[in-house]
């Protein structure tokens, strides 16, 4: 029975920690997506380098859009992954990834270039893309030191550099490749601004400075002529693609996918961290459940005894007796045996000349414990008359 009780008590407790856990659990994880849509809502304050068609931040790519827009170009977001490509596209813009391929993706999407499409490359950073497609960047410690952004490029005539005089700059990783069919088109002090290399029936076209098309420079010099150049050189009739999968759009389909693509990813971890050791703290039994500890009530015995010795070092014997008495009384009401023919004969006895009845401590001893044998016996009788 104990055990069983035992088990019960503790199931009650177990189910309490979890329900605050569970709480805590919730708790941070609102906490944490809270600091994440904060996070998203004001990306593009944050970082004004975003290049995205959705941005109209310094860096962003959104004027480019409305401007291809306007053109009445067949131009669109792409928001899915490369294993989807559209087979009527013909050129697809890949600026800054922040998101590297998914499974799948870069085979799917060397297939789609090579069976005679353009892969458009804008970055200024290396990235896993840059890499498949055997390009490299190389930085330019000093590459935003000048002072003059006219300088001289060298520029290598085709339709991809038709009509561009004029390229301001301010500075740009070198672009090389070790491909043997890669063209450098320009080339600055910096190194290499754009190339161009064949992949089976297509290619792939690289420009190593984001800015040049950014919202803030594609009004300068010849650089919305380079844009024209790049993207639709080899359109033909078909659409004009810019990915937005690999800057996060579309691509996240629940919270617990946001969160893992978030900054406020490791903030969470953490947090859970912290709730596995409060609990691991808290300790948990895994055997059979112990019964609870059972409270020691001490005997009527003792109290009296307590009493007695209390009362003697106040040499108290009389107030001693009277308690002892009064308490006797009260015990004998609470356990329904005050009407038994005896115990009322001793404390009837007991109430006349507690004077002389309590003459020293042995007398005080002797007559508490002839009322504790009145009161036990007297418990005894009820107790077999039931």
């Amino acid at each position: 029975m104990g055990a069983a009780v035992g088990g019960l008590g503790m199931n009650k407790g177990g189910r309490a920690t979890w329900l605050l856990m569970g709480g805590l659990g919730i708790l941070l994880f609102l906490a944490a997506y809270g600091l994440v849509a904060l996070e998203t809502s004001q990306t593009d304050r944050q970082s004004p380098q975003r290049r995205t068609t959705y941005s109209a931040a310094a860096g962003g790519y959104k004027a480019l859009y409305l401007w291809l827009q306007s053109l009445d170009l067949p131009v669109a977001r792409w928001e899915k992954g490369f294993e989807n490509l559209p087979q009527d596209s013909s050129v697809l813009v890949l600026v800054e990834p922040e998101l590297g391929p998914g499974t799948g993706e870069m085979d799917a999407l060397k297939e789609w270039v090579s069976d005679g499409r353009t892969l458009v490359l804008i970055a200024s950073r290396p990235n896993p893309f840059l890499k498949n497609m055997e390009f490299a960047l190389v930085p330019v410690f000093a590459m935003h030191q000048s002072e003059d952004k006219n300088e001289a490029f060298l520029f290598q005539p085709g339709s991809y550099t038709q009509g561009i005089h004029t390229l301001e700059s301010d500075g740009h990783a070198d672009l090389t490749s070790k491909h043997p069919e890669t063209v450098v088109l320009i080339r600055s002090k910096w190194g290499g601004l754009l190339a161009v290399r064949a992949k089976g029936n297509g290619r792939v076209i690289c420009l190593s400075d984001p800015n040049l098309l950014s919202n803030q420079s594609l009004r300068d010099g010849d650089h919305a002529r380079l844009a024209l150049n790049l993207l639709l050189a080899n359109r033909g009739d078909d659409s004009l693609l810019i990915d937005e999968y690999h800057h996060g759009y579309g691509r996240v389909t629940s919270v617990l996918e946001h969160l893992v693509h978030s900054r406020g990813l490791v903030q969470v971890l953490q947090g859970i961290l912290l709730l596995f050791v409060l609990w691991a703290a808290r300790g948990r039994r895994f055997g059979l459940p112990r019964p609870l500890i059972q409270e020691k009530r001490r005997s009527s015995l003792e109290y009296v005894k307590a009493m007695a010795q209390l009362f003697q070092r106040g040499r108290a014997r009389v107030l001693a007796f009277e308690a002892l008495v009064g308490w006797t009384e009260k015990e004998a009401k609470n356990i329904l045996v005050h009407r038994d023919h005896t115990l009322q004969n001793k404390l009837l006895a007991a109430r006349r000349n507690p004077d002389k009845q309590v003459v020293s401590d042995r007398d005080l001893l002797v007559s508490a414990q002839g009322l504790y044998s009145a009161l036990d016996e007297a418990r005894r009788k009820a107790a077999r008359g039931a």
